[in-house]
């Protein structure tokens, strides 16, 4: 009996050890992603491009407070990935930070809530 409760508290102890710090794991993926950093911003930035011309050319064809408020966070997309490319290449990652960018994105957000739920 005593060596099933020694066993179960070691198994929980080394458990501990495996879950306080669960995003070790991730340490090194993220590590490799970061070294892709331009190019996925490169390409960010042609994807938001691109939605942003789609967005134009859609609330250019239909007129209507949908299409301008998806359009407006398509454009806030597009400039907010202009923004991390200059970034990159101006301060070297330094201005751009993440508070700057959780604002863009809540924006986007703001307007894609009111893209869906404001009437006509």
């Amino acid at each position: 009996m005593e060596r099933k409760i020694l066993a179960g508290l070691f198994g929980l102890v080394s458990l501990s050890g495996v879950f306080a710090v669960p995003w070790d794991a991730l340490r090194e993926p993220v590590g490799l992603i970061g070294n892709f950093a331009p190019v996925l911003s490169w390409l960010l930035l042609i994807v938001a491009g691109v939605l942003m011309c789609i967005s134009i050319l859609a609330h250019n064809k239909r007129k209507s407070h949908t299409t301008l408020w998806v359009g407006i966070a398509f454009n806030l997309f597009f400039v907010k990935s202009l923004l991390v490319v200059l970034d990159l290449y101006v301060s070297s990652g330094n201005f751009f930070n993440y508070a700057i960018q959780s604002l863009f994105d809540l924006a986007i957000l703001l307007s894609l809530f009111i893209a869906i739920f404001r009437k006509e």
